[in-house]
């Protein structure tokens, strides 16, 4: 799987925000905590660094997915599929509204839940 950001989309909805909020792009890269440079090579085509990529999707109240050519997908490139425990407790950390307890209680409780579930099916 060959993933890339959609760097049309992305400078896309970066000019839409910029304008529709009436900052230059110098002041949006402020915001970003970017420096005004990297919004310049996107403009020309050149793709971000992570970090950066991170920062700009944050800004733009978006999901990083939504400017990759090949979205993820949850099959692993073998075709495999991949762990549901391991997307949820990714969904899990990424959450702010929730203690580290909460986080690894919901871990176990789904975890035990995902047991269940594979138990029973092989009982079928």
């Amino acid at each position: 799987m060959n993933q890339a950001v959609d760097l049309g989309r992305l400078v896309g909805a970066l000019e839409a925000r910029i304008s529709a909020e009436g900052l230059s792009w110098r002041k949006a890269a402020a915001q970003i905590d970017v420096s005004p440079a990297l919004l310049s090579r996107l403009r020309n085509g050149l793709s971000p660094d992570l970090s950066s990529y991170a920062k700009i999707v944050r800004w733009l109240d978006m999901s990083a997915d939504d400017f990759l050519t090949e979205p993820a997908q949850s099959v692993r490139e073998d075709g495999a599929p991949v762990e549901l425990e391991s997307e949820v407790s990714a969904l899990l950390r990424a959450r702010k509204d929730l203690s580290e307890l909460d986080k690894k209680l919901l871990e176990e409780l789904i975890r035990a839940a995902l047991t269940h579930v594979r138990e029973a099916k092989a009982d079928q």
